[in-house]
């Protein structure tokens, strides 16, 4: 008789079903594939964002480097109140999901 290798307990590795198999391009490190994201990612989708809606995005997320920026952080910085700001950070997110999402 063969012994079964699928997982039969809720405490073994692949429950309820098995894991596939990595292969050798595949590697499960934890971390993002930043090149498959970069692929899927629309170069243009911050064109259709105001100055201040891209630049409360940008802040408010780190994506220049810096450490991201907190709302009250980005209204001082863009002078002007804090739920001016986050009007605009608001405004810059939804018009980015609405152009990565059609």
């Amino acid at each position: 008789m063969s012994r079964s290798t699928l997982p039969l307990f809720p405490t073994d590795d692949g429950w309820p079903y098995p894991d596939p198999p990595l292969g050798p391009d595949l590697v499960d490190d934890g971390e993002p594939d930043l090149a498959a994201l970069e692929l899927r990612a629309d170069p243009h989708a911050f064109d259709s964002l105001s100055a201040q809606e891209r630049w409360a995005v940008v802040r408010r997320f780190g994506l220049d480097g810096d450490p991201p920026a907190s709302v009250k952080d980005l209204g001082d910085l863009l002078g002007c109140t804090r739920a001016e700001a986050r009007e605009h950070l608001g405004a810059g997110i939804d018009k980015l999901r609405t152009r990565l999402t059609s």
